[in-house]
């Protein structure tokens, strides 16, 4: 089996327990693409820490249970190929043990599907002290999670110019307190996500009670998240109503493969926004079509989505659904907010590492600052000497191996691999119908656009954006794109918050659409049913 310590060496897995089931739903929408080793080792044990200390502070875990485990199959997370997975086996058997949620809805809410050898066996051995301890927690956290957001930005802002002047030393400490920063940001973040699962489950369920299941992507519309400010600000900037200069600082943080330190942010290269602001200087600020209007207009489908659900309720019974939408409202924006939280300390450590590279070149170790993504974080800290050119070529050889393969979407034990770009299923015919979760209402007609790396994709306008997985990078697209289909997620991944925010259509979960769609076709997505149809 392996050990925590063989895998931040190899970042893989190669002999694990066969009965321990795997996903890479959700966990690869966070960090996406192939590690480095700096990349993993960095953030290794604060992601298992924060996962277990979000846990602890529900009452779910003992303080006892807040470690480091040895062995993979004991971890929330690991890696296989250089990719993230999460254990679905570790999240089920929290599940089990916490009140209003079941394995079931929390594969279905995290990863987009439910395997159907899932089975509920919820237990109340932890209900005292879940009751004693997650109230005060869950009540306590908007306004910290709010405060401490507004700080990592203050913080960002404060150290970016600066860094570029820090010697070994100054850039230890600074790299430091930016892992510090990033486990306490994701602790509050893994919390939200939990908390919002259930809410938004609470809202489902009222639905489904109610035969208005169609109604569910509606209510959870209009929530204002990060993005539909970077959204707006997208467009702002194209109007010229801001600077460039205005718009990394408030957002330059995201950029392409920003769920990796390895990335690179539109504040280091911002291409990728600049060439796209023909497209929003097409929209004039009275167009439906504006970012503003469009988020107004999402918070005016979720009021008549809610008269419509109120009308079928009991008056008794009508405040209290009103409360549990505005409740799950407001908890999806804070897990937008908090994924972006955690990508603000991820670019000053980034920003950090590239300045200790320099000096690891100037130093004679390294050929090029990126080089130093192949060495690890403890190396890295403790002042690497000596010539690592031969280390490096050989883990940027696998790094770059490992990003010709992708992992399915679940398994158990050692995955199988297979090629980038290659699918068991054929790609679909005319009047093939894909079918998945149906995430943002409405139905629209177009051209698909496979996109893999959405710097160097262009859309035009109506084009159906069909892909993997989303992150905040691609926002940009969003903006153009008349749907979205994604092989992964479920109705609270990035992707469909995204696109219930901005009011397009969309269909998640498809597990192959990226595949089995050809770039180019014609198909109608239907974000009502959660079907897509290849017309040809």
């Amino acid at each position: 089996m392996s050990s925590r310590e063989t895998v931040e060496e190899t970042l893989d897995n190669t002999t694990i327990d066969p009965s321990v089931t795997w996903t890479t739903g959700n966990v690869a929408e966070a960090f996406p693409g192939v590690f480095t080793t700096l990349g993993f080792t960095f953030i290794n044990a604060p992601v298992e820490l924060a996962t277990r200390t979000t846990f602890l502070k529900l009452g779910v875990l003992t303080r006892k249970q807040v470690r480091l485990p040895d062995k993979s199959e004991d971890m929330f997370w690991t890696l296989f190929a250089g990719r993230a997975a999460a254990n679905i086996d570790k999240f089920r058997e929290i599940a089990n043990i916490t009140p209003g949620t079941s394995a079931t809805a929390v594969e279905q809410q995290l990863f987009g599907y439910v395997r159907p050898e899932t089975v509920d066996a919820n237990s109340a051995r932890r209900y005292p002290v879940i009751a004693a301890k997650a109230p005060g927690a869950v009540l306590r956290l908007p306004k910290r999670h709010d405060a401490e957001f507004a700080e990592l930005r203050r913080w960002r802002l404060a150290h970016l110019d600066d860094i570029d002047t820090l010697d070994h030393a100054g850039c230890v400490e600074l790299l430091a307190d930016a892992q510090r920063r990033f486990q306490r940001m994701l602790t509050m973040h893994m919390l939200v996500a939990f908390v919002s699962s259930g809410l938004a489950d609470r809202v489902i369920d009222t639905l489904a009670g109610l035969g208005l299941s169609d109604l569910g992507p509606a209510l959870l519309s209009g929530a204002g998240t990060d993005e539909s400010e970077v959204a707006h600000d997208l467009w702002a900037l194209a109007h010229d109503d801001i600077t460039l200069r205005e718009f990394t600082d408030r957002h330059g943080y995201h950029g392409n493969n920003e769920g990796q330190l390895s990335g690179v942010t539109w504040r280091e290269d911002p291409t990728s926004v600049l060439n796209r602001l023909d497209d929003y200087r097409a929209i004039a600020a009275d167009s439906p079509r504006a970012p503003r209007n469009r988020s107004q207009e999402q918070v005016e489908t979720r009021q008549r989505a809610l008269v419509e659900l109120q009308s079928a309720l009991p008056r008794r019974k009508r405040r209290a659904a009103a409360r549990n939408v505005r409740m799950a409202s407001r908890w999806i924006a804070l897990r937008e907010q908090g994924k972006a939280g955690y990508l603000l300390t991820f670019d000053i450590a980034r920003a950090v590492i590239r300045r200790q590279g320099a000096l690891l070149v100037g130093a004679g170790v390294i050929d090029s600052i990126d080089d130093i993504f192949h060495l690890s974080y403890d190396e890295v800290c403790a002042g690497v000497t000596g010539d690592r050119r031969a280390l490096v070529a050989e883990r940027q050889a696998r790094y770059d191996e490992r990003c010709t393969y992708r992992l399915p979407q679940s398994w158990a034990g050692v995955p199988t691999l297979t090629k980038a770009g290659d699918s068991d299923a054929p790609a679909r015919d005319a009047s093939g119908v894909i079918t998945g979760v149906a995430a943002s209402g409405g139905v629209v007609e177009g051209r698909a656009r496979v996109v893999r790396d959405p710097s160097t994709t262009e859309l035009d306008d109506g084009d159906i954006l069909v892909c993997e997985t989303t992150d905040p990078s691609w926002v940009s697209l969003f903006l153009v794109a008349g749907g979205v289909v994604t092989d992964y997620g479920g109705l609270l991944s990035h992707g469909p918050i995204v696109a219930r925010e901005l009011g397009i259509p969309c269909v998640c979960g498809t597990e192959n659409a990226s595949y089995w769609i050809r770039d180019g076709q014609r198909i109608r997505l239907d974000g009502d049913t959660g079907t897509v149809t290849v017309l040809g």
